[in-house]
């Protein structure tokens, strides 16, 4: 979410803006950022650990939603 230049929310909307059927889930350090309606656009939220298991079971549910 934190980037050099633009804020990953606003690359979020831009990225579905312009591509819908392109799933995105944010992987974060920051779980404050999970209450903020932009980060609602995502397919999932992730907050950033050692352990992938979490992302790893996102990325599987979100790809699994899409291929539906």
């Amino acid at each position: 979410i934190q980037m050099r230049g633009e804020s990953g929310l606003d690359l979020l909307k831009e990225i579905v803006r312009e591509r819908d059927d392109l799933p995105v889930i944010l992987c974060t350090a920051f779980s404050m950022y999970k209450d903020d309606f932009s980060a609602w656009l995502a397919d999932a939220y992730v907050v950033k650990s050692s352990d992938l298991s979490e992302l790893k079971n996102q990325v599987r549910t979100v790809l699994e939603k899409k291929s539906q």
